[in-house]
């Protein structure tokens, strides 16, 4: 007898426990759900690539209230976009640029276009200004973070990070004759997790077409001279 009431309580243990965690998941998905439900996906513009017949959709995304007047979901800052979607209007083919969490702050189209201003610079490339990394571990990508360059082809694929991480973007140019990128980066010099006036910024540069890493186009020496000469010609005098 005691033996069937030990098996009949372990039974019934059992029983509610997986209950239990059937009711926690259904309204887990329950929320999930409502959560989705209120998105609303934005394309409010397109672009078409240098007459390719490839349109490019910058992604913003708007949301309603909750009951409680709350929102789910982190806003984003205007003019800012968390994803690109890329459609070939003659296949109807399309794709995202990437999968990995993104804030796009700006996409060059102009190296790849018949405009004026850069006709001498064509290459079949799209740039991208982007903050990507979390970089003052505050949990969240904001201004204070910073910002990477990134390029993709023409079409949106092969995208990658050409320059330097933990080094915020400040100018950058394509020179067309060297096939080089090349750009101006703030470093966190002083390591206060911040990206401002007091900090060095320095020179790197990258073949558009290599696997290699970016590198410092201005070597040690010459820093170190630029500083004597500063030192020497501008110190305070006492």
């Amino acid at each position: 007898m005691k033996i069937f009431i030990l098996f009949f309580t372990t039974f019934l243990l059992l029983s509610c426990g997986k209950n239990s965690g059937s009711i926690e998941s259904v309204v887990s998905h329950e929320r999930d759900s409502s959560a989705l439900d209120n998105l609303n996906i934005q394309t409010n513009s397109f672009t078409e690539i240098d007459s390719t017949g490839v349109l490019i959709f910058p992604l913003q995304m708007g949301q309603n209230k909750r009951n409680d007047e709350s929102y789910n979901y982190k806003e984003m800052p205007d003019n800012q976009y968390w994803n690109i979607l890329f459609l070939n209007s003659i296949t109807n083919e399309y794709h995202l640029l990437t999968e990995e969490k993104v804030m796009i702050l700006e996409y060059d189209l102009e190296y790849n276009s018949e405009q004026e201003i850069k006709k001498n610079k064509k290459t079949n490339h799209i740039f991208y200004k982007i903050r990507s990394k979390d970089y003052n571990q505050d949990k969240v990508i904001t201004e204070d973070d910073p910002v990477y360059l990134y390029v993709s082809d023409n079409f949106g694929e092969n995208f990658r990070q050409l320059s330097p991480s933990n080094y915020s973007l400040n100018y950058w140019d394509y020179i067309e004759n060297s096939n080089k990128v090349i750009m101006t980066l703030t470093k966190d010099s002083n390591r206060n997790k911040l990206f401002d006036e007091k900090d060095e910024v320095l020179t790197f540069e990258i073949v558009l077409d290599d696997a290699e890493k970016p590198k410092e186009v201005f070597k040690t020496e010459l820093k170190q001279k630029l500083k004597k000469l500063y030192d020497r010609d501008w110190k305070k005098i006492k």
